[in-house]
């Protein structure tokens, strides 16, 4: 190995090496490498952050899990309670990060010109806002304390629809089967876009304690508890585990049942990523074949005078596979160096911009998972090196008379 890599490392610094024939079709191997692994790294930070960003977003509005009575309506309200005394046997679990105690009614608001239809989130004091301070894009949080908040954060659809601002108030109504519709009056604190319409065109968040006196409840009751989780992964099995311990009146679901078609949809990035790293794999590693064919043929005569000299083939066949080795080096560099830069790039400005109606996210997502960028680096490397092997047999059909005459 050491006089195959000595021979290698003098090829690769000779002048006339860098100037020769075969220089052309090197250099485009090289690059070929180089735009395979940038399209590698766009592809895979770009579907992971898709799938982060989406999954974060979900979890942020209604938590990992939810646990609720069996509800048969459209509107998503709550109308029977959970008993809060379910929090104790659920924070015992390791994988529970935390629980938001909620509730949810149906509402319109109103103003002398607007009206819209939405669906207030009651939170109470202890409400982990979780990326809600990225959402905000004006004014504050609602703030709620021990007197019961008149404070409500209002999306930025509804606002507009409403014609409203920060500090503006408007009247609620929530209606119900047989009885007089029930009002009040709110004061807008601040106001979210989250870029996810299934949420900004519907959900408004206030107080708790309101929800619990339109629906008659005490204290001890809220709509649904929501309960997120330390990893995103163990959900399906922590919703099994906690549905089993639950009694008969209650339902828990997770996000993926709540919402399949999102995350059905997600779950095909993976499936893109896959297709484009092994496209570019194998079209980088086709390119390094022709790269070193030509490397053999014009080094012809040196691979006969190592055989004659008593070399083993498979020692000279080492030599072309170190030189390859430090082309496809140097394509994994550059390739890493712009895609990974272009990566940077996006998720410092976000230059490419999207459509939420259609995306869940106003710019594309960028994610740099360093277990991938490795992988697909070290699957890259020796993919191609493999791929390699078998056209440097080539050498064995060389022989030594025929090149030596040459000479």
């Amino acid at each position: 190995m050491k006089i195959s890599l000595f021979i290698a490392r003098r090829i690769i610094g000779t002048k006339s090496y860098k100037n020769s024939v075969s220089a052309p079709i090197i250099k485009i191997g090289i690059v070929a490498i180089s735009i395979g692994l940038v399209a590698m790294h766009i592809a895979i930070g770009t579907g992971i952050g898709f799938q982060k960003k989406i999954k974060d977003k979900i979890s942020s509005f209604e938590g990992h899990i939810r646990i609720s009575t069996y509800e048969n309506n459209n509107t998503n309200a709550t109308l029977d309670p959970v008993a809060v005394g379910l929090i104790d046997s659920l924070s015992s679990i390791n994988e529970v990060a935390f629980i938001n105690k909620v509730g949810y009614a149906s509402t319109v608001f109103k103003t002398d010109d607007n009206f819209a239809g939405t669906l207030i989130k009651g939170v109470d004091s202890l409400y982990q806002w979780n990326a809600f301070a990225e959402y905000l894009v004006e004014g504050d949080l609602p703030t709620i304390g021990t007197r019961i908040s008149r404070e409500i954060l209002l999306s930025r659809d509804i606002s507009k629809k409403l014609a409203l601002g920060v500090g503006d108030r408007v009247s609620a109504y929530f209606l119900y089967e047989n009885k007089l519709p029930i009002r009040r009056t709110f004061t807008i604190s601040g106001i979210y876009n989250s870029g996810f319409p299934d949420f900004d065109k519907r959900v408004t968040f206030g107080d708790l304690r309101h929800i619990q006196k339109i629906h008659k409840w005490s204290t001890n009751q809220v709509g649904a508890l929501e309960i997120t989780l330390h990893d995103f992964d163990e959900m399906e099995y922590q919703a099994q585990s906690i549905y089993d311990k639950m009694p008969s009146p209650y339902d828990v679901q997770h996000s993926k049942e709540r919402y399949p078609e999102i995350f059905n949809w997600i779950a095909l990035f993976d499936t893109n990523i896959a297709l484009i790293v092994m496209i570019m794999i194998v079209v980088g590693g086709i390119n390094m074949i022709t790269a070193l064919l030509v490397l053999i043929l014009e080094r012809t005569q040196m691979i006969g005078l190592l055989a004659v000299l008593g070399m083993q083939q498979w020692l000279t066949q080492k030599v072309f596979l170190f030189n390859a080795a430090y082309l496809i080096g140097i394509g994994l560099f550059w390739g890493n160096f712009l895609g990974l830069g272009l990566l940077a790039l996006q998720d410092s400005i976000g230059l490419i911009t999207l459509d939420p109606t259609s995306y869940y996210v106003t710019t594309v997502p960028v994610t740099f998972d360093l277990p991938m960028i490795l992988a697909v680096n070290i699957g890259t490397f020796v993919v191609c090196l493999f791929m390699l092997v078998i056209p440097s047999f080539i050498i064995s059909k060389v022989t030594p008379i025929r090149t030596l005459r040459r000479v």
